[in-house]
């Protein structure tokens, strides 16, 4: 069932396309339009790129040009394909007509940020805002471009796009959350953070506290049986004089110190980058916008 929209497309263009035996079916630009935007209507989204390619080949004069070229576009998004995307958007935005100019911005944008370009996807997101700022793709833009700039841990760029949303969009459905997600930006600077130099130290004092202090109560628990069996093994030898046994225990259990300080002060990263996606979360569900 899920190609007989497309079938029965077909099959009414055979029907109405072959005047008589061994004639070519004449295909005209409004039929393979049709068909590549049914591949698209099914989700088909490598077929219908190949589909509106063909319609560009064969009808290059058509007034409907630009919207296939855009279609191939967000075929490639849809199916994930955003660097092919980025680029399809790019070209049309440049050399396209105008009316298809915002919309493109707004999708080339989005396919940087998937890529994780995180520049390009900040500099398309406001120029789009700043050139088109009665667009209505304009307030999504820099409500997206302030969690970009979070992303890349600029602070001052996001608050000062949401300050700008707030100041140019008071009547917008989205404006109480931006404003409460600015409030929430002085509190992602002062979040509470685990210290990498105290967990390292406290490490170094007694085996696998610094990963107590990290959060990491496992690998503490461990840190501390290892280094403590070897503290033991080492006493042992030297309380029985065979001072070659605490070497080796002394040997083998040193990479396991050294590891347990370096590892306690991974963990408070660790724990500080935790502590900051949460928050992030946090301002992304307050926001609300659908990216």
């Amino acid at each position: 069932m899920t190609f007989f929209p497309l079938f029965l497309l077909l099959s009414i263009f055979l029907r109405g396309a072959c005047f008589a035996e061994g004639q070519a079916i004449l295909l005209t630009d409004e039929v393979q339009l049709k068909i590549a935007d049914s591949f698209m209507e099914e989700k088909e989204y490598y077929r219908a790129v190949t589909e509106y390619k063909k319609y560009l080949i064969l009808f290059p004069a058509s007034d409907k040009c630009a919207y296939a070229r855009f279609r191939i576009g967000t075929a490639y998004y849809s199916g994930e394909e955003y660097e092919s995307s980025a680029k399809a958007f790019a070209l049309l935005r440049q050399s396209g007509p105008e009316e298809y100019g915002v919309k493109c911005g707004y999708f080339e944008a989005l396919s940087y940020w998937k890529l994780k370009k995180l520049n390009e996807a900040t500099l398309t997101f406001r120029e789009l805002a700043a050139t088109h700022p009665q667009s209505e793709l304009a307030p999504n833009a820099l409500a997206a471009s302030s969690l970009v700039a979070l992303e890349k841990g600029d602070i001052a760029g996001s608050r000062a796009d949401m300050t700008l949303f707030i100041e140019r969009y008071p009547l917008h459905p989205g404006w109480s959350r931006i404003r409460e997600a600015r409030s929430m930006l002085w509190e992602h600077e002062s979040l509470p953070r685990k210290s990498r130099v105290l967990a390292s130290v406290m490490s170094a004092i007694l085996p696998g506290s610094g990963y107590v202090y990290a959060g990491s109560f496992k690998d503490g628990i461990t840190a501390f049986i290892i280094n403590g069996l070897a503290a033991a093994g080492v006493a042992t030898g030297v309380h029985q004089e065979n001072l070659a046994v605490s070497g080796i225990v002394a040997g083998v259990g040193l990479p396991f110190y050294f590891g347990n300080i370096y590892g306690s002060a991974n963990a408070a990263g660790k724990w500080n980058a935790a502590a900051k996606e949460k928050h992030l979360d946090k301002i992304r569900n307050t926001l609300g916008f659908d990216f």
